[in-house]
């Protein structure tokens, strides 16, 4: 079969130091056995640089890349011109190229699917659209007041119109069950969900400079976050200013927190005796961080989608068979409870925060229950089985 993957936003293979996810990992399950043509942008979602390559080959899986506007900030009116303009300029490019037997595209971008599954529709080719966000129906859960809901509705409304038609004209999957449940109300059709994955590797990679700075040790308690920043997704504050409290239980206890931090608060930049902020780290380093870890933050807001969904922080962590701290409700709960594989806290109650996270660190059998808990919910997010689960939906 000739299969086309349309995702302009993930990491490519002949990117350097990146780690490879869902797409990339189904593109070299498919390889040997598939044409595999991965169309994408030319412009680097994760560095937000353009791509200096024209490589159309690498180990198997073929490459086109499209040209577009780039922006600076995940939110801005900039990043949804690069998408119209990408999205164009994706269709001018195909409609010349040899007619595939599937297309599997990503959503979002909501513009890319939007006009791949019309080119499908008119050619008459079978499409899969992957849903990984509920984008744009998550913006009128971020406002309490009426007004500002109802202008929200009216600035999104063609958006859901292209959703709408995205979810009627395509087989669909997408990465919780909450997603899942959402999707089947709205479209009264079948939805497969398949977790997001990860590949666990080991590395000790820990004397590089950035760790050499931290002072870390095996000895240290580390709790790692793994992300790009956002006011909008994440709630640093209580962990600021629990960090006081955090310190008395002992000075072993270290948050290392990692990412593209552009967008930090400046006061959070002072310097905390157990809280550390680190910028962009490369695939190495990752590993490394996680194989250092006790356990995985998830400080996420408590907002309707990320309550429907499991990131792909806590699918992250899990890989790696860390124990979860999370402030999510929904389905991200759910599984902590089912499993026993991390605590819950709640913003609003701090005490039981720091009792919580001093019974994590003093308690050995408390922390080694979470442990196998963690383990046994690990297997749900293991790269292999969840690629082959992927892989039977689209020849099934």
């Amino acid at each position: 079969m000739r299969i086309w993957l349309i995702n302009p936003g993930e990491p490519l293979p002949i990117d350097d130091n990146q780690r490879l996810f869902r797409t990339g990992k189904l593109a070299y399950k498919l390889k040997d056995e598939h044409e595999v043509i991965w169309i994408t942008s030319k412009f680097n979602h994760f560095t937000k640089k353009f791509r200096d390559i024209d490589q159309e080959e690498f180990e198997g899986i073929k490459y086109i890349f499209i040209n577009s506007l780039g922006y600076k900030n995940n939110l801005s009116f900039k990043r949804i011109i690069d998408h119209f303009i990408l999205s164009f300029n994706l269709i001018f490019k195909v409609i010349n190229l040899k007619k595939p037997d599937l297309v599997i595209t990503s959503y979002p971008p909501i513009e890319t699917s939007f006009l791949i599954m019309i080119f499908c529709r008119l050619k008459k080719i079978r499409v899969i659209c992957d849903v990984r966000d509920l984008w744009p129906y998550t913006f009128p859960h971020l406002f309490k007041n009426p007004i500002y809901k109802l202008l929200c509705n009216f600035a999104i409304f063609p958006w859901i119109i292209f959703s709408k038609l995205i979810f009627k004209y395509s087989e669909l999957t997408t990465i919780s069950d909450g997603f899942c449940t959402w999707l089947q109300k709205k479209t009264k059709k079948t939805v497969n969900s398949i977790y997001l994955s990860y590949e666990k590797k080991n590395s000790e990679i820990v004397d590089k400079k950035k760790f050499k700075e931290l002072n870390l040790t095996r000895d240290d308690f580390v709790i790692c976050f793994i992300g790009n920043y956002s006011k909008i997704k994440f709630n640093f504050d209580f962990l600021i200013n629990s960090s006081e409290e955090i310190f008395r239980i002992s000075k072993n206890i270290k948050f290392v927190l990692c990412g593209d931090m552009t967008n930090l608060d400046d006061k959070y930049k002072k310097k905390l005796k157990n809280i550390y902020f680190l910028n962009w780290i490369n695939k190495d380093e990752v590993r490394a961080l996680l194989n250092l870890s006790k356990a995985g933050l998830a400080p996420y807001n408590d907002l309707w989608d990320f309550n429907l969904s499991i990131p792909n922080k806590i699918s992250e962590y899990l890989c790696y068979e860390l124990p979860i701290i999370s402030s999510l409700k929904g389905d991200s709960y759910d599984l902590i409870k089912k499993y026993n594989c991390g605590i819950n806290y709640d913003v609003k109650n701090k005490s039981k925060f720091i009792n919580d996270l001093k019974n994590l660190y003093l308690n050995n059998d408390f922390y080694n229950n979470l442990k196998k808990g963690a383990i046994e919910a690990s297997k749900n997010f293991n790269d292999d089985e969840v690629i082959n689960k992927m892989k039977n939906i689209i020849f099934n």
